[in-house]
Parts: structure tokens; C-alpha cells; sequence
């Protein structure tokens, strides 16, 4: 075989007439999210935070889009998300930009990230949507939640912790306590009016290096993220970080619920705040399972109030004398327990290791507890979008499967009709042979003739 032409790099300057949508292939996923997803619900939810007039601005469809591109590719940085847009034809098709046109800037993205949708519920709408499309394709439960917290490292370095609490000086506004020394109505000394509680405020700047001290989050927060909270593990450093709760369906692991919330405080005190919003997506959530850190009287009663069956296991110190803990401690005997734990060890943990792994969740973009929720809930959806995907290939193949099945039956009823048949003129061939050697004057040629088909 002889050398081809080398190629110079003169080819790539030609001037071709080309189309975008031809270029991507027609199973690509994100044309399949484009089908899935009505745009124009997530356009009508947006219609508010828009003036009638004035400069036209970029379809926040487009804004929504390059957040789940995000999401889906698991990018920490939006530069990097629109750098990959730039030279990703499928994404650029999914976006609704051609191959001349400029994408959005970084900063009108960032702007509608962080101020324009950071209150709204745009992003609550698009996961919810999804949720119910996933609910509709039968890969919920409906009845069972496993919920389980994570920890995400905060967009803020340590040394932010310059900004140490102090106690406000309250003698020059409240003076001596309120009493001028002079008598009262009855000629005694009125009652000296209680001291009032040390108020907090931030203290000064201070320059130089960070002192060596064991910093607390009662005394210290941080000046870049002060939602963000220290949290200690054994054999590591501290870190600022987030915590994001995550209610998820065993059935085919899909996300139900997130909700991002401070470090500090119980595990437990989110689960009002996950059954609601399950419930509010349709979700039943009639079972709850979680591991110790959620346990608790107070989150007993309250998951007996709210109806929900919960299968927590409780800690020793908790069977002494808690009625609640001692009936939890029983259900986790059952075999409806057993099943909870597994469902516990394996979707739970393995959902928020699918999150933090594949969907950049590992660490936050922007800061504050509000906009950590943003980001986990664009997570999920991507999640929940994997999920719709894999069951709608799951169902191709098997409509695919069950077609091909049918015609190697068909094939096989076929074959089988030709092989009887060929047996049966064998068997009459013979017959006629035999009747003609034995009997010639009964059966004459003509007879014979037309009963073998000659």
C-alpha cells in the first residue's frame, strides 16, 4: 500500500456550505434532553425577573441549559463550560447557537447564577419537572426515602477567618444600667435593671499571618462565605464546608430531594424540610431510612406526626429510657429493616458518591447556602435526566429485543413447516414405490403420477 497525500492543513481553510444539526449524531443525549424537557415552562417561570421593554436580553432557556451542561459534565468552573461549548458541536446544537455565533459571556452568566434567578424557583421548577417525567416513566417507588447528608467543601479558604466575634461594648449606649441613683415612687432605690446579653459583632481586620489558634465556629466566621462552617475530622485539616441532605428513591436511585444547609446543627432537623418537598413533587414518602446521625427522640415524634415510618437505627445510650428509640430499635429486627439498611447503604450512599464523583458536587461555585441549594439541585437533575435516558435505551432495546425475538420465531416456524413437509413427500414418494412394486394392476401410472406431484 503506498503513502497517502499528506495533509498540510490547507484543507481546514476551504469554505464549505455545512449544516450544525447534520453534524450531530441523531442519538446524541443532549438532543434527547432537549426532547424531554419543555423549555417553554422553564422560559414562562423566568418571564417574571424580565422587563417588558427595553434591550433584549439572552433566553434564559440558554442560561438553564449551560447550567445543566455544567451539571451533566461535571465542570466546577462556568469558563470552562463555556470554553467546552465553544467547541462541542452537540452542545452548541443544545444551546440553539450556530457555528459563526458568539455564546453568553461569563459574566451575564454569573450575574444570572448569583443575582438574577439566585431567589427564584427556576431551578426548583426544571428539577421538579424532570422528577415527574422520571415518575411517569415508573422508576420511582413512591413510597420509601433514603436520605443521607454530605459534606462540600466551601468556596473559601481558610485564611478568610480573620473576622473573629467579639462583644460589643454596650456601656456607652445603655450607660449605668438605667438607674440615675435617685429615689423611686415609694422612697426606695428602684430594682437594678438586669444586665443585658453580650452582643456579637465582627471584629477590625487584622493583618499579618494567621495566628496559631484553634479556631471555632462560635467565634470565627469567615469574611468571604460566612455560611460556610469549620468542620474537623480526625487525621485531616479543617475545612470550610456545606452540608447538602439528599433524599433519594431505591428503586432506580433518583433523586427526590436536596437541601443545602449549614454545617453546624442536627443532621435530623432537615427531614420536615426533605418530606416536604417530596411530597410536594409527589412523592408519598410514607418510610424514611437513615443512619445513626439522625436519630433522636424529637426525630421520631416528629416522623410519627408527619406519618412517615422510620427506619433509623438508634443509638445504645438511646435504648435506656427512650420509647421511641426502643420501637425504632425493634423495626430495624424486621425484615422491612434489613431491606432499609441495604436500601441505606447502597443508593443513599452510593447517589451522593454519583453526585460528588460525575457532577462536580465535590465543591461548591459560589457562596452562600442559597446558591450551594442551586447547585445541588442542578445536580440531581442531571441525575434524574441519566436515570430518564438509561430507561428510555433500556426500553428501545427492549422493544428492539422482543422484534427480534418475534422474527427468529417466525424464522424458526418457518423452517419447521419446510422440514414437515419435505417429510411428508418423502414418506408419500416411498409409499407410492412400495404400493406400485406390490399391487401394479391397482394403482396405474397416471394415479401414481399425480400423488407424487410429478
Amino acid at each position: 500500500m503506498a503513502m497517502g497525500e499528506a495533509r498540510t492543513g490547507s484543507e481546514t481553510l476551504q469554505v464549505q456550505m455545512v449544516c450544525l444539526d447534520e453534524l450531530v449524531a441523531a442519538d446524541d443525549r443532549y438532543r434527547r434532553i432537549e426532547r424531554v424537557i419543555s423549555w417553554r415552562a422553564v422560559r414562562a417561570s423566568a418571564a417574571r425577573f424580565y422587563a417588558v421593554d427595553g434591550r433584549p436580553s439572552i433566553d434564559p432557556a440558554v442560561l438553564l441549559k449551560l447550567f445543566l451542561v455544567a451539571a451533566i459534565e461535571g465542570r466546577h468552573a462556568m469558563r470552562e463550560t463555556l470554553r467546552l461549548a465553544e467547541r462541542d458541536l452537540a452542545v452548541r446544537r443544545f444551546l440553539g447557537y450556530g457555528l459563526t455565533e458568539r455564546l453568553p459571556s461569563h459574566a451575564t452568566v454569573s450575574y444570572a447564577q448569583c443575582v438574577r434567578f439566585a431567589n427564584s424557583s427556576v431551578f426548583e421548577q426544571l428539577f421538579v419537572q424532570v422528577l415527574g417525567q422520571c415518575r411517569e416513566a415508573g422508576l420511582l417507588d413512591g413510597t420509601r426515602l433514603v436520605v443521607d447528608a454530605t459534606h462540600v467543601e466551601a468556596n473559601a479558604a481558610l485564611r478568610s477567618l480573620r473576622a473573629n466575634l467579639v462583644a460589643v461594648d454596650a456601656s456607652a449606649d445603655h450607660g449605668d444600667g438605667g438607674s440615675d441613683g435617685s429615689a423611686g415612687p415609694g422612697g426606695s432605690l428602684p430594682a437594678p435593671a438586669p444586665a443585658p446579653a453580650p452582643a456579637l459583632q465582627v471584629a477590625p481586620f487584622q493583618g499579618g499571618k494567621v495566628p496559631k489558634r484553634q479556631a471555632r465556629n462560635a467565634t470565627a466566621v469567615s469574611t468571604t462565605d460566612p455560611d460556610a462552617a469549620l468542620r474537623y475530622k480526625p487525621g485531616q485539616r479543617a475545612h470550610l464546608q456545606h452540608r447538602v441532605q439528599v433524599a433519594t428513591d431505591p428503586k432506580r436511585r433518583v433523586i427526590v430531594a436536596v437541601v443545602a444547609e449549614r454545617v453546624t446543627g442536627s443532621e435530623a432537623a432537615a427531614l420536615p424540610e426533605l418530606i416536604r418537598r417530596a411530597r410536594f413533587a409527589g412523592h408519598k414518602a410514607r418510610e424514611v431510612c437513615a443512619d445513626r446521625g439522625y436519630a433522636g427522640e424529637d426525630s421520631y415524634a416528629t416522623l410519627e406526626r408527619l406519618g412517615v415510618e422510620a427506619f433509623i437505627p438508634p443509638q445504645r445510650v438511646m435504648l435506656k429510657n427512650g420509647v421511641g428509640a426502643n420501637a425504632a430499635y425493634q423495626r430495624m429486627r424486621t425484615a422491612r429493616g434489613v431491606s432499609a439498611t441495604l436500601d441505606r447503604m447502597s443508593h443513599g450512599e452510593g447517589a451522593i458518591s454519583e453526585l460528588k464523583g460525575c457532577h462536580a458536587l465535590d465543591r461548591v461555585r459560589c457562596r452562600g447556602t442559597g446558591r450551594v441549594h442551586i447547585q445541588a439541585l442542578l445536580a440531581a437533575t442531571a441525575v434524574n435526566l441519566k436515570r430518564l435516558l438509561q430507561h428510555g435505551d433500556a426500553h428501545t432495546a427492549t422493544a428492539a429485543g422482543s422484534t427480534q425475538r418475534a422474527r427468529i420465531a417466525v424464522h424458526q416456524l418457518e423452517t419447521c413447516a419446510q422440514t414437515t413437509i419435505r417429510r411428508l413427500l418423502r414418506r408419500t414418494s416411498q409409499l407410492v414405490a412400495t404400493v406400485r412394486r406390490r399391487w401394479p394392476v391397482i394403482l396405474a401410472p397416471t394415479a401414481a403420477a399425480s400423488l407424487t406431484g410429478s
